[in-house]
């Protein structure tokens, strides 16, 4: 029997404006793991950044376990020499294996990692279920690879794919992913608040749907899930609740799709079945501010809703068009005020660097924030990533070239028009002027008390 062996490598890159520090689990890994399960097929599952691994016990975890399939997950670019140095491990330990390579990354640039990357035997582009079990079958039962869709591999030295894969389109199908794999060591729930990094105790990530029919130009996942958004059904999704709170002891859930409130009236009957069963869980999502409304954050926070990740991006409509966000700056006021109203907790994430800003948009994000007051707030630089329309303009350009395909690039690195400098400088004056405000911990104190705020809790619990 063929024995596969799935790896989410250690991360050694550093980045800067990140907020999430090991969240959740590798969901998509878990995901595919299932699906093998279901199938028969015997996988187990290495999470280097959950478990923080060293490359030397890496190694030594990958020749224990004797794989003859190896799937490594290349989600950022950021993170690609990072996957690029486990499939180089993964060839020493387990030299007769076929290393195999996946994610959005790897998606976007999988001829390159072919040509550029002797370790790795395959490339997985885009949604990986169904493609690696159709894929290690082929290699166990020795029958052409170029019938299964959504593969990129060595033909003669050239790469060479095998068509599109369509997505899949009933994500209850799906079996859930399979956490049980993962060692009780492994740890999730960091982010960081205010230079502070917090641990939410008991935590797991749900993914509810996918795809984004938005295209900001920054983002990726319209490139990587498709323009339509395929989501689960509220039965489907709260079932995977009861199991995570029932058999693996979970308090709090991380909804991390990145348009989980798009439908609102999903969002309810989600809400609606969470009350109706009794279900007792904290938890925490992302959302648009388009879809805001008083009557969908009212359930959300009486099904135990207690913190929301706004994209604001920009306090500016300027750089709002710039970026396609099809959103404003008056939606994104509403959607803070609403989400605080309905006593949900608010991280407002902003992006600077737009190759259009000036001082003058950039000052209109500082007046956002200051009037916004919200609860965390998180400043990134604007990233220039493979597979978005970003990363095409300035490929047309010149300023990015085909050899630049596995480099992380800010936007001072590939735009004239700002250093370095000035983009930590207008980061840093963003956050201080946030964190360090006049009376900012007494008014935080002050909204425990008032709201029963559970952000502030956890803060305190891990600072004193």
């Amino acid at each position: 029997m063929v024995r596969v062996l799935l790896i989410n490598p250690p991360i050694k890159t550093q980045m800067m404006g990140v907020l999430f520090e090991n969240m959740c689990e590798p969901l998509g890994l878990l995901y595919m793991a299932a699906v093998l399960e279901q199938h028969g097929i015997e996988v187990g599952v290495i999470d280097g950044v959950g478990e923080e691994l060293k490359h030397e016990e890496l190694e030594n975890r990958i020749a224990e376990f004797g794989p003859d399939v190896v799937g490594i997950a290349c989600m950022m670019t950021e993170t690609y020499s990072d996957s690029a140095e486990v499939a180089r491990i993964a060839r020493r330990a387990a030299p007769k294996a076929k290393i195999i390579l996946g994610g959005h990354s790897a998606s976007f640039v999988a001829d390159k990692i072919i040509e550029n990357l002797p370790e790795v035997n395959y490339v997985v582009v885009g949604e990986g279920e169904y493609t690696f079990l159709e894929l290690v079958r082929s290699m166990s039962n020795k029958s052409s690879i170029r019938r299964v869709k959504g593969v990129m591999y060595r033909n003669n030295g050239r790469a060479t794919f095998t068509g599109v894969r369509e997505p899949v389109q009933n994500l209850d199908e799906l079996p859930f992913p399979a956490k049980h794999l993962l060692p009780q060591n492994a740890r999730y729930g960091y982010f960081l608040y205010g230079g502070y990094k917090i641990a939410l105790k008991n935590l797991s990530g749900i993914i509810i749907s996918r795809g984004c029919p938005f295209g900001c130009t920054f983002c990726t996942c319209t490139a990587f899930s498709g323009r339509k958004i395929r989501a689960r059904s509220a039965e489907n999704v709260v079932k995977e609740m009861e199991y995570l709170i029932n058999e693996r002891g979970v308090k709090q859930i991380f909804i991390v799709d990145d348009n989980f409130t798009a439908f609102p009236k999903h969002v309810m009957e989600i809400c609606r079945l969470i009350k109706e069963r009794n279900i007792d869980v904290s938890w925490f999502c992302e959302g648009r501010v388009d879809t805001a409304s008083e009557e969908m954050y009212k359930a959300m926070a009486n099904a135990g809703c207690w913190l929301i990740f706004l994209g604001l991006e920009s306090g500016s409509q300027q750089i709002l068009d710039y970026y396609e966000k099809k959103t404003t700056v008056e939606k994104g006021w509403q959607a803070v005020a609403l989400a605080q109203k309905a006593g949900i907790d608010v991280v407002g994430s902003f992006i600077v660097g737009a190759p259009i800003e000036t001082e003058e948009d950039y000052q209109k994000t500082l007046d956002f924030i200051k009037r916004a007051d919200m609860d965390v707030l998180n400043v990134s630089s604007l990233k220039v990533l493979p597979g978005t329309e970003l990363w095409r303009r300035f490929e047309e350009s010149g300023a990015i070239k085909p050899s630049d395909w596995d480099k992380y690039f800010e936007i001072f690195d590939v735009f004239d028009g700002h250093s370095k400098e000035k983009i930590r400088r207008w980061m840093k004056t963003a956050e201080n002027g946030f964190y360090r405000r006049p009376g900012y911990v007494v008014k935080e104190i002050g909204r425990l008390f008032k709201r029963r705020r559970k952000l502030l809790s956890y803060v305190l619990q891990n600072l004193f």
